[in-house]
């Protein structure tokens, strides 16, 4: 599946983005809100394997997030299936130099909008670190309510956030 915007081109996530997502996570600032210290490029790689798997066992998954004019790789958002839980999580992470443009929120729009009308899902989780300010800000945007508290397996407290249809 791959999405468009008015910014971004979102084709799904690859091996040929893990080298480019391997230098978003390396940043500390962006990496302290998704499970702590930088993922290095092994565990990067693994995780995209994880993903591609996703999107084959799933149909959906996270997307690579491409600036429409330049191609430069911006960082990735999608949907994530936990079955364990029964939730859908919508999850984005920007480069650092991509953030606070609105971009996170013009992906997860296109995301949400495929949720609902091609996926007939009801409900989402959005998991985000207590202290990541601008995520949590948007998932009030996005209509997106605290649910519960809970610690990742990495054992990082978190805000599970969940959003129902309208």
């Amino acid at each position: 599946m791959h999405l468009e915007t008015g910014r971004l081109l979102m084709p799904p996530l690859s091996g040929q983005h893990t080298e480019a997502l391997a230098e978003v996570y390396a940043d500390p600032e962006t990496a302290r809100y998704i499970g702590g210290p930088s993922l290095h490029a092994e565990g990067t790689a693994d995780q995209v394997v994880r993903f591609e798997a996703v999107w084959r066992e799933h149909g959906l998954g996270q997307s690579a997030l491409l600036d429409r004019g330049t191609g430069a790789f911006l960082g990735r958002a999608g949907l994530h299936p936990w079955p364990e839980w029964d939730e859908v999580e919508l999850g984005c992470v920007l480069a650092r130099h991509a953030q606070g443009r609105g971009l996170a929120g013009e992906a997860a729009r296109a995301w949400l909008d495929v949720a609902s009308t091609q996926l007939g899902l009801d409900r989402l989780t959005a998991v985000i670190h207590p202290d990541n300010a601008p995520s949590r800000a948007l998932a009030t945007r996005l209509r997106f309510r605290v649910h519960r508290e809970d610690v990742t397996p990495s054992g990082v407290r978190v805000l599970v956030h969940e959003r129902f249809a309208p």
